[in-house]
């Protein structure tokens, strides 16, 4: 069967526009789209994964409701090419789309190429930037690193080009071994082990884990998570009026918060044992 998304749009009063961007994200959407803003209203279309009822949690927002549509896969990956852009993350890192990897200079950033696929994570998103700058920050060369929820293999790759020594990806979707192991061809990257499943899959522990999950699926590995964690554990994917929440689980595991990163209604955290 073809896989498809659903398209629904939205004319939002300004002053709801927050509130209505948490109750989207925690329902479950994959991805908000700003049309345009007109007399105090923000016209929005955010997108759902075919699997994903438009679910009781987002009825507050049924009176803004203009229409929905569906898009296939093949149209959603047309979509992609035609917006992702080069983007500058951090200090020193750029995001650059595969297909334009002969064409642009990324000067003394380090390139990240990626292909988006079916997957999450191609640095435009706000928890993907923020991950990807506090690896910056805190990886150091010979570092072994635990990426859980890989996704496209962006943070693995980028934990390799910054000198990760031992690289670890996991993730429950079995499409990603494939479209991890093409983005690392893509990127001349070798050394990246994949293991399907989730953070429980995993054996030993790590200089730094990462998990870029939302909170909801975040919350229970958390435990799971802290034991792999030699040194750091950075976690994304939270919104900011989750931000007390997600410290206080940290905290009560141990752990002490080096760090808070925000970008727009989202936050990542790094924390140490």
């Amino acid at each position: 069967m073809e896989r498809y998304y659903m398209a629904f749009d939205f004319a939002i009063p300004n002053e709801e526009r927050d509130k209505a961007d948490c109750i989207l994200f925690e329902a479950g959407c994959k991805g908000i789209e700003d049309l345009k803003e007109e007399n105090g209203i923000s016209y929005i279309r955010v997108y759902f994964d075919s699997e994903t009822d438009f679910n009781p949690q987002v009825s507050p927002l049924k009176d803004y409701l203009l229409g929905s549509f569906r898009i296939e896969e093949q149209n959603w990956n047309e979509n992609w090419k035609k917006h992702f852009k080069p983007t500058p993350i951090g200090k020193k890192i750029v995001v650059v789309p595969s297909w334009m990897k002969d064409d642009f200079d990324p000067g003394d950033r380090i390139p990240i190429y990626i292909y988006p696929g079916q997957t999450f994570g191609t640095g435009t998103h706000e928890t993907t930037k923020l991950m990807m700058e506090l690896i910056e920050e805190f990886m150091l060369p010979g570092f072994s690193f635990l990426d859980v929820g890989c996704g496209t293999g962006i943070l693995s790759i980028l934990a390799r080009k910054l000198g990760a020594k031992k690289v670890v990806a996991c993730d429950i979707q079995k499409e990603v071994e494939d479209e991890l192991e093409l983005n690392m061809t893509i990127n001349n990257v070798s050394g990246i082990e994949f293991i399907p499943g989730s953070v429980d899959a995993v054996e030993g522990t790590f200089d730094m884990v990462a998990a870029n999950i939302e909170k909801h699926l975040l919350e229970p590995l958390i435990p799971d998570l802290v034991k792999r964690t030699g040194r750091y554990l950075l976690v994304s994917g939270i919104l900011k009026h989750q931000e007390e929440d997600m410290v206080k689980k940290l905290k009560n595991e141990g752990l002490v918060i080096n760090e808070i990163r925000r970008e727009d209604e989202w936050i990542a955290i790094a924390a140490m044992k």
